[in-house]
């Protein structure tokens, strides 16, 4: 088929996809014809959501206030016991995460058989010896960076390219701050054109870590590479016949504003939405609103984005980011949030989109791959717009760990955004909860948000500003009754810390491999010190799952082993079918309980199926 036939064909469907106002109004905003409607209404308000935890809501707030008053008067050890008394706390273990290393002496028994096998495969020239030893130690060893570094080395050497990439980016996934996975992984990527993958990376280490003296030259990298990107897309064939052939016409239009960058492609786009979609204009909430988020834009690391943010009237759960900085919220979000960190979080994890270029590069990349497929623009259309542009989980991490450092830069609780995504899960399924549609907050995404606090040691205990929030939203609010909004403060009963209390307590860890679920459900404490694991094996693959309770084992921080004792049904091998859940319990002894501290020590289980997996799970 000619290159002609291809355009002419294409040439239709680009007009349903680059219908900015129809893709916006109909997937980020809702239904134009409810906020049409919406318009004609005298005044429309905030309705403060009510159900049957309101009261307890209204005076977990009202403790946030005394300890916001606290923390202004310089009272933070008092406002931190106050705040603890509401908050839930972290399970221990939740922030666990093994330690990066270099050292091959650290590595344990069957480590260090990967290793060796490995590097006797890569010396003698064996592919499988090679890539099947490093392959298991990259994947069960993922804190031995040299191991990762070695079956990337192994997979190019053997023409595989694609799983050096895959691997290497798995780990700078796992461990962001280290420069020894960005290097190789960067000119991997640019080997393969993937400039797009380069310019995130990039920009991934060059804003999350502003104080590393190669901040800038990282950030510098990330313009380099979307700008290379840009300009093969500019200079593509298909792209170039589409603008010369088909002149004066919309579909030439958009593609010469896509070329233009995104902050005129964003700015385009959010006009678009500002003509179809009915926006708050009550000035008191509108200065609110921006001041919040371009103190928050000054941290986020892009200066040559002209940053909005404009309110939507919807009750729907929703905020979204547009290219350039063009950041949306709906006045459903402003009425759920508790305070203003948890709406600086929202808004600090939009940046963090906005920033990474996340929706401009999504609806670039997916316009030139449709262009050259010839794929029915209608059906992608749907796939790119509905779930916030298709952003995959890597993405969504990238502007969880962004967005709550922007978040903690600014003196707010830095778990803020964790809160939202904690509280919104919980919701019934028929509210309208369209972020949630777009950022899926699983069990494990609010597990991983708390790993980014605990991990950094952002503070959780500092700034809520629930009365700033309460000023500024105040004429838009729905009558409500007001012993409901200004409840009693509660009394007070500061815990005691760091005391070995006997009994449940929680601790959360877990790790999947391949459909198979080794997870620690709290534990029991008892007088001693000594606790005892709740695990949890769930097998949903399609193979019997098996290893032998007498080779589990804990080892601490150091790798020395931690007595323990291993109770299950089966004396010699615990068995789990697919489909299985089976329980039991694991006996620490050694290391007595730490109280609202990381246990420090790893679990490790070894598969004796055919799947040999090894499970190492911190805790």
């Amino acid at each position: 088929m000619s290159l002609l036939s291809i355009l002419r064909r294409s040439v239709w469907r680009l007009a349903l996809f680059f219908c900015i106002g129809l893709f916006v109004s109909s997937i980020f905003i809702g239904q134009a014809e409810t906020q049409n409607q919406n318009k004609q209404n005298k005044k429309d308000c905030i309705e403060i959501p009510k159900g049957g935890d309101a009261i307890e809501r209204n005076r977990r707030i009202a403790v946030l206030v005394q300890a916001d008053s606290l923390i202004q008067k310089g009272d933070f050890a008092e406002a931190a016991k106050l705040q603890q008394t509401v908050k839930k706390p972290f399970p221990s273990g939740m922030g666990a995460l093994i330690a990066p290393t270099r050292d091959s002496e650290s590595l344990d028994g069957g480590a260090n058989v990967y290793w060796r096998d490995g590097q006797d495969g890569l010396k003698q020239g064996l592919e499988s010896k090679s890539l099947i030893n490093l392959g298991k130690l990259s994947e069960n060893y993922p804190e031995f960076i040299p191991g990762h570094i070695k079956f990337a080395e192994a997979s190019l050497r053997w023409n595989q390219p694609e799983k050096a990439i895959a691997t290497l980016d798995r780990a700078y996934g796992l461990y962001p701050d280290r420069l020894d996975i960005l290097e190789p992984l960067l000119p991997l990527l640019t080997s393969k054109k993937l400039f797009v993958e380069a310019s995130v990376a990039s920009r991934q280490f060059g804003l999350n870590y502003p104080e590393h003296p190669d901040s800038a030259k990282y950030k510098k990298l990330a313009d380099e590479y979307l700008n290379q990107f840009l300009n093969d897309f500019r200079t593509d064939a298909l792209v170039t016949g589409v603008i010369s052939i088909f002149n004066g016409s919309r579909e030439r239009k958009v593609l010469e504003l896509i070329l233009k960058g995104e902050s005129d492609f964003g700015k385009e786009s959010a006009e678009e939405i500002k003509q179809s979609a009915s926006l708050v204009t009550e000035p008191k909430l509108v200065d609110y609103i921006n001041t919040i988020g371009q103190k928050l834009a000054k941290s986020a690391g892009r200066d040559d984005f002209n940053y909005e943010f404009n309110i939507v009237q919807d009750k729907a759960l929703n905020a979204f980011a547009l290219p350039g900085g063009k950041i949306f919220i709906n006045t459903g979000t402003i009425a759920d949030v508790e305070s203003e960190a948890e709406l600086a979080g929202i808004l600090s994890h939009e940046i963090a989109h906005a920033v990474f270029s996340h929706s401009y590069l999504k609806i670039t990349t997916e316009t030139k791959t449709n262009l050259l497929k010839g794929i029915s623009f209608f059906k992608t259309f749907l796939d790119i717009t509905k779930p916030e542009l298709s952003f995959g989980r890597s993405l969504e991490q990238q502007a969880d760990v962004l967005g709550t450092r922007i978040l903690a830069a600014a003196g707010y609780s830095a778990d803020g955004l964790y809160r939202v995504f904690d509280r919104w899960s919980g919701y019934d399924k028929n509210r309208s909860t369209g972020w949630l549609d777009t950022h899926p907050a699983s069990s494990e995404r609010v597990r991983y948000l708390q790993a980014i606090i605990a991990n950094r040691n952002y503070n959780r205990y500092s700034l809520e500003k629930i009365e700033a929030l309460a000023a500024a939203r105040g004429e838009l609010l729905c009558a409500v009754d007001k012993t409901e909004l200004d409840p009693k403060p509660p009394s007070i009963k500061k815990p005691e810390e760091n005391k070995l209390i006997p009994g449940d307590v929680p601790l959360k860890a877990l790790l999947t491999k391949e459909d198979v679920t080794i997870s620690i459900n709290g534990a029991k404490v008892i007088s001693s010190g000594n606790y005892v694991l709740n695990l949890e094996i769930t097998n949903n693959s399609k193979d019997d799952f098996a290893f032998v309770p007498a080779f589990a084992k804990v080892a601490n921080a150091e790798g020395k082993r931690v007595s323990t004792a291993f109770t299950s049904k089966a004396d010699k091998l615990l068995l789990v079918t697919p489909n299985e859940t089976v329980k039991a319990n694991f006996a620490i002894y050694q290391q007595p309980w730490r109280p609202n501290a990381s246990q420090d020590l790893i679990l490790e289980i070894k598969e004796v199926t055919k799947g040999t997996r090894v499970f190492r799970i911190p805790f």
